[in-house]
């Protein structure tokens, strides 16, 4: 899954064309005659250098990074979310004693801001020299037109994830879908390979949802399942894979936890379920309680694991547990 904070370069995002980005900066470098051209990316509470020009004279190369905390340019810019043109910071009282001028080679920098198609930061473009610089107006909006080219490579990125995202997401409860559910446990598997001991799958079902929906209307049996989805997902933990798989049916995969605790997990979702669905008002008028099924088992990762296989048998254990309620 991609995420924004982790480093764009090493992300081989199919959508960004790094050597693009590298032709911008040397273009920079080369229009404002200065000694750095870069794409700085801000990722937690660093910035990193995703891009520098290639040019001999340059002292930032591609991969550099400092703290957030550091007093710099780029700080300066993402904080006051515009851009900055200091043209002598060396003879600038109020930039003179920042690292990279007081103990750096920093004596021009020009930066803007770079953003998120939701207007969240990405981080910033900069023209920085080794000497004072004089930028006239032209220089000022080429900067501004070559962030263009950025901030288009980043709406296209924003564009693919949001269609990759539609592609295994449930739209009703924000969940994988099936396709989802298979993709996310395989790349866990591969990337987590030594640290996964075991896994676990739950799979759910509301026992009443046909009702429901037959005496309430399909709103309050897509109310319904929401209320389950929300159970599932406030009773595990943020790395665990969920989806939905069917109109009332769920599944859970998490990884290291024992069968008790599973059960115990179930049980506490059902409980929640019943409790919170019963106390709204859409469902004052509903007299035939609420409830879930669920089958669940724990597998050791060095048996081999078959996704379709677990949900079959967690989908038969689950099916017992409904038929025991219905002879009960």
């Amino acid at each position: 899954m991609f995420v924004r904070t982790k480093c764009l370069a090493s992300n081989n995002h199919p959508e960004l064309d790094l050597e693009k980005w590298q032709k911008t900066v040397d273009l920079i470098a080369q229009l404002f005659n200065c000694a750095c051209g870069a794409i700085v990316q801000l990722r937690d509470n660093e910035f990193y250098t995703v891009r520098s020009s290639q040019n001999r004279d340059n002292f930032l190369k591609s991969g550099d990074a400092w703290p957030y905390e550091m007093n710099s340019f780029c700080r300066h810019v993402i904080e006051k979310g515009s851009a900055l043109y200091v043209a002598d910071p060396a003879n600038d009282p109020h930039w003179s004693q920042i690292p990279f001028v007081k103990d750096g080679p920093i004596r021009s920098y020009f930066g803007l801001p770079i953003y998120w198609p939701d207007n969240s930061v990405f981080g910033t473009i900069c023209a920085i020299d080794t000497k004072p610089t004089e930028y006239n107006d032209t220089l000022y909006q080429l900067l501004y037109q070559l962030r263009e080219l950025i901030t288009a490579d980043l709406k296209l990125i924003d564009a693919y994830e949001s269609v990759k995202k539609l592609a295994i997401t449930d739209e009703l409860t924000g969940l994988y879908n099936r396709r989802g559910l298979s993709a996310m446990v395989q790349k866990t598997l591969q990337n987590h390979n030594n640290t996964i001991n075991s896994i676990a799958i739950a799979y759910f079902d509301s026992d009443n949802l046909k009702e429901i929906n037959n005496q309430l209307g399909h709103d309050c049996g897509d109310i319904a399942i929401q209320a389950l989805a929300v159970e599932i997902k406030k009773s595990t933990r943020s790395t665990d894979i969920l989806a939905r798989v069917g109109g009332d049916e769920f599944v859970a995969v998490l990884n290291n936890i024992n069968e008790p605790r599973l059960r115990q997990i179930c049980r506490l979702i059902e409980d929640n379920y019943r409790t919170n669905l019963s106390k709204r008002k859409e469902f004052e008028l509903y007299t035939n309680g609420f409830s879930v099924s669920y089958g669940c088992l724990c597998v050791d990762t060095n048996d081999g694991i078959e996704l379709s296989d677990l949900c079959i048998q967690a989908d038969k254990l689950m099916y017992a547990n409904k038929m025991s309620k219905r002879s009960g």
